[in-house]
């Protein structure tokens, strides 16, 4: 059975020379001038109308121009109307407001969400965006800040439809990926439980989390892993699948070298046994790597009978 981690034929020197140069282009910044950047925002998008622009004035004299930009869909609306616009148009601060110190008294003493960070050029401003954060901007200020407020409807944790047991847990992973992660937290309470996350795919920018137990796993298999997926250059990745059929090793093979599962007492078992957990955002099937063959004879109740 061919090893799935042998080693793999070197880039050629053209993709290379694509790399060092999207690399050395100027990454553009954002403007001082709200409406600029508003007007940019639109461009981009194309003037979308789930794009919610919502303008205020804040500081004493209302000389403060502030805009609020998500998009409708992908966002938390609560934590919109509760911890952002709630605290700015109502707060104490407000008199003391100026172009000066405004970013730094809406992210220290403002605005009562959990997660926020600076923004600085357009290409952290637009991932920031399309990830369901919003943005906050002003006038004669050339950064914005970015408030984690992901939200939006998700399907609820239900049984497994592939893998059902007598014996065992029900629940199965969702396409959210926090969730997902959350499930085998639940199940693994140590510290030594590792994640490490990188998005995927030029257009679509999937959220790809691979998972293992520090100090079970072997660091040669979390570092070619880590390599693999690294090394994917496409513009889409939709399910599960891609990833799978980009990083190994055979595609005409009939014994896969990747696993994949539904189930989190499933990568629990298998990161207790050293193997690596691949989580892709939007599938609800979790690839392990390494995969053994005598893997696809075995029974997700199996965990839980005796071996006879």
């Amino acid at each position: 059975m061919p090893s799935f981690f042998k080693d793999r034929k070197p880039k050629k020197k053209s993709s290379q020379d694509d790399e060092n140069q999207t690399t050395d282009q100027p990454i553009e910044q954002i403007q001082v001038s709200l409406s600029g950047n508003l007007n940019m925002i639109k461009r981009k998008t194309g003037n979308s109308s789930d794009v919610v622009i919502r303008e205020i004035k804040m500081g004493g004299a209302s000389d403060v121009k502030t805009a609020i930009v998500y998009i409708e869909g992908i966002v938390d609306n609560q934590s919109i109307q509760e911890y952002l616009l709630q605290s700015m148009m109502k707060d104490d601060h407000k008199e003391e407001i100026n172009q000066h110190n405004a970013i730094d008294l809406l992210s220290k003493d403002i605005m009562t969400i959990g997660n926020i960070s600076s923004v600085t050029n357009l290409d952290d401003l637009f991932a920031s965006l399309m990830a369901g954060d919003t943005l906050i901007l002003l006038e004669g200020v050339d950064r914005a800040l970015s408030a984690s407020t992901k939200g939006g409807e998700k399907r609820s944790i239900a049984e497994s439809t592939t893998q059902m047991v007598v014996r065992g847990p029900k629940g199965a992973f969702t396409e959210s990926l926090g969730i997902n992660t959350a499930m085998v937290r639940r199940i693994i309470k140590t510290p030594d439980l590792w994640m490490e996350s990188l998005k995927v795919g030029r257009v679509t920018k999937t959220d790809v989390t691979f998972m293992y137990i520090h100090g079970i796993a072997n660091d040669k298999v979390v570092k070619e892993i880590r390599q693999r997926l690294k090394r994917i250059d496409i513009d889409s990745i939709l399910e599960s699948g891609y990833i799978e059929q980009l990083i190994e090793d055979q595609t005409f093979t009939p014994f896969p070298t990747m696993y994949n599962t539904e189930r989190p007492d499933v990568v629990a078992g298998n990161l207790l046994e050293g193997r690596i957990a691949i989580f892709v955002d939007g599938t609800p099937f979790v690839l392990i790597a390494p995969a053994l063959f005598m893997q696809f004879f075995q029974s997700a109740e199996d965990y839980y009978a005796r071996f006879d």
